[in-house]
């Protein structure tokens, strides 16, 4: 079956031939291991289904029963998810290893902390968080700009008797280089009303204030330099965050110019992954998939950076410069 390109861009004008030649083997190669963990998790659901009851009833511990059984039964859980798991990130890293080498990009699965992320902190781009983890990350090159971007699962766990954890940011965080030079530092954070004045970067951050009533009803933007936020901020570049918040709607998406890089962080959740190890590996659908999500990257990143020719009709928009 041939695959479908999700856009005219020359990216992916060799996609069709490398997957036939080459990703379609790799996945048909892999099947195989994904119908062993598929059939294991059953193994060990079978297995979980007749031992907690048996320990519930049988067990010679009275009320403790109760505990063994519920044991058993998370220890199902765990080692059925980790076989599932560990399967799924091998033909995942594969895949995605291949999908980046012909989009002449350089990929890795799992990772630490990145260096940049202390931008991202720094600046309060990020909320709060004391559990992390890493994944994901895309580095390579697009009309003459460095990029960067990667996986962000940041959780919080509170203290005390009544301890809990939860997410605060699962997403991707971008860093590209900017056309523009800058020596201040200004930030774009989403409008959050009466409580804006709580989201203020640091303390030689002022609020600028901006001209377009549909950008301040989305956003709202800091910066070390007045002068220089209002340059970099022209009307033109305005609409591009508008067109972000479009494209990426209930993303709270946020930014920074600093450094001669912009740096985004964007609530998108769980992307470059392969789908369901239920189901057969072999089929387009999968790489369909992955490549959809590049080409939102590829919007997203065309909307921050590439020039427009001509006079537009109406305001800013991705149609305007896509497939250019």
């Amino acid at each position: 079956m041939t695959i479908a390109l999700p856009s005219s861009r020359e990216e992916f004008s060799g996609f069709p031939s490398y997957y036939e030649t080459e990703i379609l083997p790799f996945l048909k190669s892999k099947e195989d291991a994904r119908q062993q963990a598929v059939m294991h998790v059953g193994l060990i659901a079978i297995g979980v289904a007749v031992l907690v009851p048996a320990a519930f009833l049988k067990l010679p511990f009275g009320d403790d029963n109760i505990m063994v059984a519920g044991i058993i039964l998370v220890l199902g859980f765990v080692a059925g998810g980790w076989r599932l798991a560990h399967t799924s990130a091998d033909i995942t890293n594969g895949l995605l290893e291949r999908v980046c080498g012909q989009l002449q990009f350089d990929y890795r699965q799992k990772m630490g902390r990145p260096d940049y992320c202390a931008v991202y902190d720094r600046l309060k781009l990020l909320p709060s968080y004391n559990r992390q983890s890493w994944e994901d990350e895309v580095t390579g090159a697009r009309n003459g700009a460095d990029f960067v971007f990667c996986e962000a699962h940041l959780k919080y766990k509170s203290s005390g008797k009544n301890s809990s954890t939860r997410t605060v940011f699962h997403g991707q965080l971008l860093v590209i280089d900017y056309k523009k030079r800058f020596l201040g530092e200004t930030v774009i954070k989403r409008d959050v009303g009466i409580f804006n004045r709580f989201g203020k970067p640091r303390k030689n951050f002022q609020q600028v204030g901006i001209t377009s009533p549909k950008f301040e009803k989305i956003f709202e933007a800091w910066s070390t330099d007045q002068v220089e936020a209002r340059e970099l901020l022209d009307p033109l570049v305005l609409e591009r965050f508008e067109e972000l918040n479009r494209l990426f709607d209930g993303a709270e998406l946020c930014a920074a110019f600093t450094g001669g890089k912009l740096y985004i962080a964007m609530k998108t959740g769980d992307k470059l992954n392969m789908g369901s190890m239920f189901k057969p590996l072999a089929g387009p659908e999968r790489v369909e998939k992955i490549l959809k999500e590049f080409d939102l990257i590829f919007d997203l990143m065309d909307v921050l950076l590439k020039r427009v020719d001509g006079r537009l009709d109406g305001a800013f928009s991705v149609d305007a410069i896509r497939g250019k």
